[in-house]
């Protein structure tokens, strides 16, 4: 009993843990000091500001890894999933996602996305589904959602548009779909035999010129008789022009994104 009353104690009246073990009961005067009502000081104010920023709603320039319980209608939202690279590696150096997330939200836009390790790319995708569905519950309209990624993120944002079935949702598709005798194409032509006419939304389609790896994605979006826009983008970097916010595709799928 006595560690039931301990426990309780250790949480502020909404069940968030405090860094200190402060009880919220009356204090006695006689045996208050100086430091005591620091500690109570600082505990109450780190309840605040833990209310504050779970009660704001997100805004334009927020980076979050879901979408907020309580989105504004009015805001533009942008998922943004990465390749298969940080999957195994990290988003350290050579793939600067966070950078990429971080521009993107510069832009005007609640960018929404996170560091994956290894993932099934339909359970994901289907996820990611659900998650644009709960904004269009909450009042959020098709036009203010986009859908992008880059390689296997890419491939994802169609595997979500399969599960959402929403005609007027963008998706943005950055170098994903694997070219005839890639290491990608196994993957892709899979996705195209079970699920590319379950399909629905408008698309970017976008690649580098000189990616040895990917290219068009024709074969699912033709299949799916879905409208579809393809831009091939100068050479230089091929398949790893994605690995970092240049502004060659970051203000492509930002204008796609805004409806420009």
């Amino acid at each position: 009993m006595q560690g039931q009353m301990q426990k309780k104690a250790d949480q502020t009246p909404y069940g968030l843990a405090l860094p200190f073990n402060v009880k919220f009961g009356s204090l006695d005067p006689g045996k208050c000091n100086r430091e005591a009502i620091m500690i109570r000081f600082i505990s109450i104010l780190f309840v605040l500001i833990a209310l504050a920023i779970s009660g704001r709603p997100a805004t334009a320039g927020d980076v979050m890894s879901a979408p907020p319980a309580s989105p504004d209608p009015a805001a533009r939202y942008l998922f943004y999933m990465h390749g298969g690279y940080p999957e195994r590696r990290g988003g350290g150096a050579d793939y600067k996602y966070d950078s990429i997330l971080e521009t993107l939200a510069d832009k005007g836009f609640v960018v929404i996305g996170e560091l994956r390790g290894q993932t099934n790319p339909r359970q994901y995708g289907a996820g990611i589904a659900d998650q644009v569905q709960s904004l269009l519950d909450a009042g959020v309209p098709t036009a203010n959602i986009t859908v992008a990624g880059h390689s296997k993120g890419g491939l994802m944002s169609m595997v979500a548009a399969s599960a959402l079935g929403n005609p007027d949702v963008k998706f943005g598709v950055m170098a994903a779909c694997g070219q005839e005798g890639s290491r990608f194409n196994r993957s892709y032509k899979k996705f195209v035999k079970r699920s590319a006419a379950r399909i629905k939304g408008r698309f970017l389609v976008a690649w580098a010129e000189d990616d040895d790896v990917a290219g068009n994605c024709d074969k699912a979006l033709n299949k799916a008789g879905v409208p579809y826009e393809n831009k091939v983008l100068p050479a230089g970097r091929g398949h790893q022009l994605f690995y970092t916010p240049e502004p060659v595709w970051i203000d492509l799928l930002s204008a796609y994104a805004a409806g420009n």
